[in-house]
C-alpha cells in the first residue's frame, strides 16, 4: 500500500529533528526519544524509558503540558490558595472584634436549664438560653394546705445583656412555675438593677417597694401581685399629688411598727399605715394621731418561747403565756423580763398587724398580761441557740453541739410541754433558714430555690431545687 508523505513529528516534544537509527526507526535530536512507523495510517510507537505509548498523529489533543503551561498554572493556582486564606483571616478578625464589644462584662453563671419542651411552648427569650437568676424577693405560702413559692426573680438570657423583672409563683410539691409575669416599667439604676424592699404587714398581705419609685401588693392566698402606686393616697386627695419616693421603714413612736414613707412631688413627707389606710404628715400630729388607733378587747391566752441569758450566765428556754388585750396572738420583741430572766428577743412572728413589741412591758403597763412562766429544760446546756420555728404543737431550735467555737450546729425539734429532743438533724446535711408546718411534716426554707420535706421523725423525706422552666 502506497505511504502518504506527512511530516513526522516526535510524539514526545513535538520536534522534526531527528536521526533515522535503522529504516523506519528514528531518535528525536532534541530530547532522545526513539520511534518508529507502522504502514498506512502513520502511527508513531515511541520507545521512551522502557515504556510503549501509542500516539495517533492525525490526533488534534494535546496530551502533554510544556513547561511554560506548567508554571502558569502552579502561580494561578497559588494565587487562588492565598486569596482564601487571606480572606479567612479578614473574617475571623472582625468576627472576633464584634463579640468583644456586646460580650458582658459578668457572664451569667448560674442555674443553666436546658427546655424539653418544644421552641413553640416557650417565650421567645428562654429558646435555647443560658439564665441567671438572682432573687429578691421569695416566700413559701399554703393555700388550702398546699405550699406555693411566691417570689420576684431578676434574668438574664443569653441573647440579651439587660435584666428583666418576674412575678413567679411554683407549686413546691410539683415543682413546676404555675404563674410566671414580666414585671415591666420599672425604674433600673445605671447597672440596670433595682432594689426590692418588703415587709409583711399581715400573714396574707406582703407590700414590696422597688427603688423607691413603685409600690406592689402581694397577695398570698390570691397568688397575685398587684402595683398600687398612685392608689396609695386616694381617699386622701390633698397629699395624691404624685410619688417621688417611697419607702418601708419604722417611724418613732410607733413600737416598731412599719410604715410606707412617702415624698410626694410636692415635697410633702407622709407617714401611711396602708393596713389601716392611715395617711399622716411627718409632724407632731402624727405620734398623737397613733392613739387614736383601733383597740381590741380580747382576753386570750397566747403561748410564746425565747431563749434568756442573764449577766452572761448560761442560756434558758422560757416558755411563757401572757395576755394581749390588743387580740394580737404573734409578738416580737428585742427584750423583755419575763419572771427573773432577760429574754433575747429570739421569738418569731409573720404578722405585723396583729404583733407587739415586748420591751418590758409586763411591769410598765397592766394591759400586756404574764400568765405563766417556766424553763422549759433546767437541766441543759446550750450554747448560741436560736428559735427557729413554733406554733401551738411544735418547737424547732438552732444550737452549737458544744462550747467548741469550731463546732457545727444541730437542728432540733422539742416537744413543747417537756422540752424532750424528738429529732435531730445537723447542719452538715442541711442548712434550714425558715420552717412550716404542713400536716406531719416540715418544709424547711434553704435558699429561695432550694427547700426540704423533713418527715415527723426527722429525716429529709425529698429535696427540691426550684425549676427555672415554665
Amino acid at each position: 500500500m502506497a505511504k502518504q508523505i506527512k511530516v513526522i513529528k516526535c510524539p514526545n516534544c513535538g520536534s522534526i529533528e531527528k536521526t533515522e537509527i535503522k529504516p523506519e526507526h528514528y531518535r528525536c535530536e532534541n530530547c532522545n526519544t526513539e520511534y518508529f512507523l507502522d504502514s498506512d495510517d502513520i502511527n508513531v510507537n515511541v520507545k521512551y524509558h522502557n515504556h510503549n505509548h501509542n500516539h495517533n498523529q492525525n490526533s488534534t489533543q494535546t496530551n502533554y503540558l510544556d513547561e511554560a503551561n506548567i508554571k502558569s498554572i502552579i502561580i494561578i493556582v497559588a494565587c487562588i490558595v492565598v486569596a482564601i486564606v487571606f480572606g479567612s483571616l479578614i473574617s475571623i478578625f472582625f468576627k472576633s472584634k464584634s463579640y468583644s464589644n456586646n460580650s458582658y462584662s459578668n457572664p451569667p453563671v448560674t442555674h443553666t436549664t436546658k427546655s424539653t419542651k418544644s421552641d413553640t411552648t416557650l417565650p421567645a427569650e428562654t429558646k435555647n438560653s443560658v439564665k441567671d437568676v438572682n432573687y429578691h424577693y421569695c416566700s413559701l405560702t399554703l393555700v388550702e394546705n398546699k405550699p406555693f413559692i411566691i417570689s420576684i426573680a431578676q434574668r438574664k438570657y443569653s441573647q440579651s445583656s439587660e435584666s428583666k423583672y418576674y412575678f413567679v409563683v411554683h407549686d413546691l410539691l410539683a415543682n413546676k412555675i404555675i404563674q410566671e409575669s414580666e414585671i415591666a416599667d420599672l425604674k433600673m439604676d445605671n447597672f440596670g438593677n433595682v432594689k426590692w424592699d418588703s415587709h409583711d404587714f399581715t400573714q396574707d398581705k406582703t407590700y414590696l417597694t422597688a427603688g423607691k419609685r413603685s409600690a406592689f401588693l402581694l397577695d398570698k392566698k390570691k397568688l397575685t401581685l398587684t402595683e398600687v402606686t398612685s392608689s396609695l393616697l386616694e381617699n386622701y386627695p390633698q397629699y395624691n399629688t404624685g410619688i417621688a419616693s417611697i419607702n418601708i421603714t419604722t417611724a418613732q413612736s410607733t413600737r416598731g411598727a412599719r410604715v410606707f414613707h412617702i415624698l410626694t412631688d410636692h415635697g410633702q413627707k407622709i407617714y401611711y399605715f396602708p393596713i389601716q389606710d392611715k395617711a399622716y404628715v411627718d409632724n407632731n400630729d402624727f405620734y398623737m394621731a397613733l392613739k387614736n388607733f383601733d383597740q381590741v378587747n380580747d382576753s386570750s391566752e397566747h403561748t410564746a418561747f425565747s431563749f434568756a441569758q442573764r449577766y452572761d450566765k448560761d442560756f434558758k428556754l422560757i416558755k411563757f403565756t401572757y395576755v394581749s388585750p390588743d387580740g394580737k396572738s404573734y409578738y416580737t420583741f428585742t427584750s423583755a423580763d419575763v419572771g427573773d430572766e432577760r429574754t433575747d428577743g429570739s421569738g418569731k412572728f409573720t404578722d405585723e398587724v396583729s404583733a407587739y413589741n415586748i420591751d418590758n412591758t409586763f411591769y410598765r403597763n397592766s394591759k400586756y398580761r404574764l400568765v405563766s412562766h417556766q424553763n422549759l429544760t433546767p437541766n441543759r446546756l446550750y450554747f448560741s441557740p436560736e428559735i427557729v420555728y413554733f406554733d401551738d404543737t411544735s418547737l424547732i431550735i438552732k444550737t452549737k453541739a458544744s462550747a467548741s467555737p469550731d463546732s457545727h450546729y444541730n437542728y432540733q425539734r422539742l416537744d413543747t410541754n417537756t422540752g424532750k429532743v424528738l429529732w435531730t438533724l445537723s447542719e452538715d446535711k442541711i442548712r434550714i433558714k425558715e420552717v412550716t408546718h404542713l400536716n406531719d411534716n416540715f418544709i424547711a426554707k434553704q435558699n429561695c430555690d432550694k427547700y426540704a420535706i423533713i418527715s415527723s421523725d426527722g429525716t429529709i423525706s425529698k429535696e427540691i431545687t426550684l425549676t427555672q422552666e415554665k
